[in-house]
């Protein structure tokens, strides 16, 4: 029975994981595990044969040609978490006896730690802590608990105390930097590519997955909040694309001169593009800070991660002749009525401000429109058919058509890509950015420094506010194009109450547990220690670790010693009256001889006498603690010996 549980519940556990990682893997890859759980089920449930060593060494050739057919060699992650977990669910299939299946056990904490290297959010953190539950109860099922029930009583007491351990040394142990490091995941969960086609951009409105945060200190800054990622100067056609040419790095930064701050809490992406303000840097050693205003990670480890941001207003800059000419290049033909456009707006204009200008007054008097569901366009001159037909669009079609029509005028221009606005938290001091914020505006140079040129604050000019979510005149558009989920519901109290409730304690979670750095941990300990915290820190550490092995072990002791006592005490009963009846030869003899002396002078009592070692047995060499039943049993036994040597 024991043996069928631990089975089924390491089934579902593995079920698990694929919900939570599902996405990272290959779909064919996916469906073959879930079958294998899924028939891991059966044979526990049904008690049918399990497959045999051949046919697991084909089902394992089999896993091994769809792992190679379906995952490429240059994602290493992948590759070696797929391998882990096609090795333990094949273990799984076979395994009969309590040893085979302890073996999958220790795999199947190996693959549930996998589960971080893709999601560590609250809530899958909070779902691997009940598989770790599960886990520990599979592990006493199989090592003494009688049932379930008590195998899950045992599991949780010793989850209970890992806590508060795992606590300790969070706090207390130096954070170091990693000896090693993996390789980023396979894709971005969120953000943008650096190669993106503008009247694609509104699909990103169907996700409600979160990006960011950024924390402000006291009040959050006037709206808009243009979260800028990537500069896109290059356009084939149909996409603008990030120049070819890397930013270069910034070699004087004046930290002085920015006197705005926040803190962006990123979610796990592989992008390793940041997000920034207005012109921002990072006092990060871990953020490189680039020309043109942009930011970007050293590392591409996909996990989550948190930064600091410096920023204040543009700044007059001077292009040089190769940003010149390259942010004024189009392809020589197509799109004529754009270029026809440009050439009839340049005509009654003198400067790049007053060009701006008019065409800005153009979209807001030929009736254009901000739509979450555009017309699709497949036509080679799309930006014609988006000027003169469907005048719909998201903010991609607007910002691809400026920047085209700038540049056709002469204007260097390109289109910046990025996050536009957020949803205020309830505390008033942080932002919450969503896929669904996902924007593309124009920045243009008048001569001096970028400009920024956003059609949106005229065809929508409340977008500019806050986040997508809350543009009322949009609100049916926008919950009809979402995908499903909690925000769908909003409109229910109770269930927007628990979305933002559950948010919170998230942004919490973020902020204190997943931003734990070694920063922080020095801010803390030198608010325990004081300055002395390099010569106290590492002998913390160290004492804390001996006193969590040492109550580890006083606490297998009490429980040996409580289980003894026990024992103890009933069998000094029973030698007590033995002893008054003359019954032992010698009060120097063991425990066990003084039994076999009483059954030999009481050979009725044999069998009670049998049981009482039996149990002090199990108690005093075997180092289990007698459960309720076999105390309850001892107890009976010895009344029933005494009463039979009476």
């Amino acid at each position: 029975m024991m043996l069928s549980f631990v089975s089924t519940v390491l089934s579902v556990i593995y079920i698990g994981i694929f919900t939570l990682i599902g996405a990272e893997l290959p779909s064919l890859m996916l469906s073959l595990l879930l079958l294998l759980c899924l028939w891991n089920l059966l044979l526990a449930n049904k008690s049918l044969t399990r497959p045999g060593a051949l046919a697991t060494n084909l089902l394992a050739a089999a896993c091994l040609g769809v792992l190679f057919v379906s995952v490429s060699y240059d994602e290493s992650v992948l590759l070696f978490v797929s391998m882990l977990l096609q090795a333990a669910i094949l273990k799984l299939l076979q395994a009969k006896t309590s040893k085979q299946l302890s073996t999958v056990i220790v795999l199947t904490f190996f693959s549930l730690s996998t589960v971080f290297l893709y999601q560590q959010s609250l809530y899958s953190s909070i779902l691997v802590g009940i598989f770790y539950v599960c886990l520990l109860a599979s592990l006493a099922a199989l090592h003494g608990a009688r049932t379930p029930k008590r195998a899950y009583f045992q599991a949780l007491g010793s989850f209970a105390m890992a806590i508060p351990i795992a606590a300790l040394l969070l706090l207390f142990i130096p954070k170091v930097p990693a000896f090693w490091k993996l390789p980023g995941a396979g894709g971005a969960k969120t953000g943008l590519n650096e190669r993106i086609d503008p009247f694609n951009i509104a699909n990103l409105a169907k996700s409600d997955d979160l990006v960011f945060r950024a924390e402000f200190p006291g009040q959050l800054p006037a709206p808009p909040y243009y979260w800028r990622a990537l500069n896109h100067e290059e356009f084939d056609g149909k996409a603008w694309i990030k120049a070819q040419r890397p930013p270069r790095p910034r070699t004087y930064i004046d930290w002085q001169s920015y006197s705005a701050q926040a803190t962006v809490y990123l979610e796990s992406s592989a992008n390793r593009w940041l997000y920034a303000l207005q012109d921002s840097v990072s006092p990060s050693q871990k953020v490189e800070n680039l020309r043109g205003g942009l930011l970007k990670r050293k590392e591409s480890a996909a996990s989550s991660f948190q930064y600091p941001l410096l920023y204040r207003p543009v700044q007059a800059s001077v292009l040089t002749n190769y940003q010149s000419r390259l942010n004024r290049l189009l392809p020589t033909d197509g799109n004529p009525q754009a270029r026809a456009l440009a050439r009839q707006l340049s005509q009654s204009t003198n400067t790049a401000n007053q060009f701006a200008s008019r065409l800005m007054g153009f979209y807001e008097q030929q009736g254009f429109s901000y739509t979450l569901t555009p017309t699709p366009i497949t036509d080679d001159n799309s930006l014609d058919v988006f000027l003169t037909q469907t005048k719909r669009g998201f903010c991609g079609h607007y910002a691809s058509t400026s920047a085209f029509i700038m540049r056709a005028a002469g204007i260097p221009a390109r289109v910046v890509s990025g996050y536009l606005g957020g949803e205020q938290s309830e505390q008033g001091n942080y932002l919450r950015v969503y896929q669904y914020d996902a924007h593309a505006w124009v920045e243009y140079y008048d001569g001096n420094q970028w400009q920024r040129f956003d059609a949106t604050s005229v065809v929508a000019p409340e977008r500019l506010n806050g986040s997508l979510s809350q543009v009322q005149e949009l609100q049916q558009e926008f919950m009809d194009n979402l995908d499903v989920g909690l925000l769908q519901l909003s409109h229910i109290e109770a269930l927007n109450w628990l979305r933002l409730t559950l948010e919170e304690l998230d942004y919490s979670w973020t902020k204190w547990v997943l931003g734990f750095d070694q920063q922080k941990q020095k801010s803390v300990l030198k608010d325990l220690l004081g300055n002395q915290i390099a010569q106290y820190s590492m002998v913390l550490a160290l004492c804390v670790v001996a006193l969590v092995l040492l109550g580890l072990l006083l606490l297998g002791s009490r429980k040996q010693q409580q289980s003894m006592s026990f024992s103890a005490k009933w069998l000094n009963r029973l030698f007590l009256y033995a002893d008054k009846q003359a019954l032992l030869s010698s009060q120097n003899s063991t425990p066990k001889q003084k039994l076999a002396q009483l059954a030999t002078h009481c050979p009725g009592a044999a069998t009670p006498l049998a049981r009482i070692e039996q149990l002090y047995t199990l108690a005093a060499y075997k180092q289990r603690p007698l459960t309720k039943a076999q105390k309850k049993d001892l107890v009976k036994q010895v009344k029933k010996a005494i009463k039979i040597i009476g």
